[in-house]
């Protein structure tokens, strides 16, 4: 979460929510139409009409897209940024990339990092555990630097790893510290018919993401619960994949017939902005930020 700017530090827990339990818990080529700026987020007024400081980010997609490909991407774009709170003016179509306008803070760093995250893929699956080994650094020997052991797919949390559905795979969770094999998706990112924000009500004042499924989606996660429920440690457990790396994979106990809500120390930008990249649905291709500049 891509993944959230902060998402490597979420606990990896969801719990089911049923309708009794609710409460207690988931275009054109261009668009100008403005998102709402949060209050605070900027102390220079520079931009006449809008009293904030503009940057103009080129985002280029990681292969090459039509025009079409490219409009469908500037959409989604705009409303992961509006989900998120992320203050985008405008994203446009230019030259084979998007060109997003974008109110900044005085560094821009932070406002960077958001957009690159929101740039990402975005693709969501849900599969059953088959195998968990720990993942600790390799220390290199006394006085060696910390090196990752687990492979390539145990590398930069930042880096999405966008895999097949229809094949099992190898995925570390975000910190990192268990690696997983995992059976072919049972769920994807179809399957949610709304993703959603809220503030925790477990007293733990942080945010969590409520994934509520389709007809379809629900049957298939109420059947693959199930099923692990009835195995023993550690394939008894389910894991949410986001672009290839595992957001959570927890044991399961019973069937769950409700929707899943994933839990942590999110605070509420990373809840938001995680939530409204999963209920926009999937990029036709990554995008990375190639340049932020000072608006002109």
């Amino acid at each position: 979460m891509t993944q959230p700017t902060h998402v490597r530090r979420a606990a990896r827990s969801f719990v089911a929510t049923v309708a009794v339990a609710a409460v207690l818990g988931v275009a054109g080529c261009s668009s100008d139409d403005p998102v709402k700026f949060k209050d605070g987020d900027h102390t220079k007024p520079v931009d006449e009409a809008s009293g904030r400081d503009f940057a103009e980010a080129r985002l280029v997609p990681e292969r090459a897209l039509d025009e079409r490909q490219l409009a469908a991407s500037a959409e989604t774009i705009r409303k992961r940024a509006s989900a998120g709170r992320l203050p985008v003016k405008s994203v446009t179509v230019r030259d084979g990339a998007l060109v997003v306008r974008v109110a900044v803070k005085p560094s821009g760093d932070d406002t960077r990092q958001r957009l690159a995250a929101i740039a990402h893929t975005g693709q969501l699956s849900v599969r059953a555990v088959t195998a968990v080994t720990p993942y600790p650094p390799a220390t290199g020997g006394p006085g060696g630097t910390a090196a990752p052991s687990g492979g390539p797919e145990c590398g930069d949390p930042a880096v999405p790893r966008v895999d097949d559905p229809a094949a099992p795979i190898v995925a570390c969770d975000d910190k990192p510290m268990e690696k997983y094999t995992l059976a072919p998706a049972v769920i994807t990112g179809t399957d949610v018919a709304k993703a959603e924000a809220k503030a925790s009500l477990q007293g733990s004042g942080g945010w969590e993401i409520q994934l509520d499924w389709t007809q379809k989606g629900q049957a298939a996660f109420t059947t693959l619960t199930a099923d692990a429920a009835r195995r023993e440690e550690p394939t008894n457990r389910v894991a949410i994949v986001w672009d290839g790396r595992v957001l959570v994979a927890p044991m399961v106990r019973s069937a769950i017939p409700g929707a899943a809500v994933i839990s942590g120390t999110y605070t509420e930008a990373d809840a938001r902005q995680l939530a409204g990249t999963i209920g926009s649905g999937m990029l036709p291709a990554g995008f990375r930020v190639e340049s932020f500049e000072p608006g002109r």
